[in-house]
């Protein structure tokens, strides 16, 4: 995935789930842009691209997500693949400023601080610690965005969220606020969160502060 100065984006390489965003799922050999942002007047400024699907911020604040929607990583409530950028219409009262992509699962960070996850729950690295009624497990894969309410409790404004590409192996997610801390959640039997875990903890549902200063 490529993004151009001027707002433009152009994608290259396997077309799989319709993934490259240009209404088909025929492989790109030279780099090809997507129409589809002009057709709904989207600007893109940010731009995520996982392993299956995509992910765009335009200059308004909306987002828009292609491709594999398995686990409902594509946000729109369902697990269908979409081959052109969609709006996330469950987004529509929130201006996003960041997006981040992993396997089969996406992060939308908003202008006041707030995230949003969905996608695949495994390794509980979406961070949400229950399913939205109250009930289930954190493990439970989120079709539709979901405020990460755990990240609201640090009462600090989130400004960028990291994580890995693979959900089946190690799974973890960061998040980075205004003033440089750094959050951890997720898989950690490797010790890949930075911090220490009680006996035979696997992983961190809720995130937790990692000793090192980035400001």
């Amino acid at each position: 995935m490529i993004s151009k100065p001027f707002r433009s984006v152009y994608s290259v390489g396997c077309g799989l789930g319709g993934k490259l965003g240009h209404g088909s799922r025929t492989d790109e050999k030279h780099p090809r842009l997507i129409e589809q942002f002009q057709v709904l007047n989207i600007q893109p400024m940010v731009v995520a691209a996982g392993a299956w699907h995509a992910a765009v911020v335009g200059q308004d604040g909306r987002v828009c997500t292609w491709g594999w929607g398995r686990y409902g990583c594509l946000g729109h409530g369902n697990e269908e693949c979409e081959s052109v950028p969609k709006v996330v219409e469950a987004l529509s009262q929130v201006k996003a400023v960041h997006v981040a992509t992993g396997d089969y699962t996406t992060f939308v960070v908003s202008d006041v601080g707030d995230v949003y996850s969905f996608g695949c729950g495994e390794s509980a690295s979406l961070g949400h610690s229950t399913a939205a009624d109250g009930q289930g497990n954190r493990h439970a894969n989120v079709l539709a965005p979901e405020l990460v309410t755990s990240l609201k409790q640090v009462n600090e404004r989130v400004v960028q969220i990291s994580l890995t590409n693979s959900i089946y192996w190690n799974a973890h997610t960061f998040a980075l606020t205004e003033s440089g801390k750094l959050y951890a959640f997720g898989a950690g039997d490797k010790g890949q969160l930075g911090i220490e875990l009680v006996a035979n903890q696997t992983e961190r549902g809720k995130p937790e502060l990692v000793d090192i200063d980035l400001r």
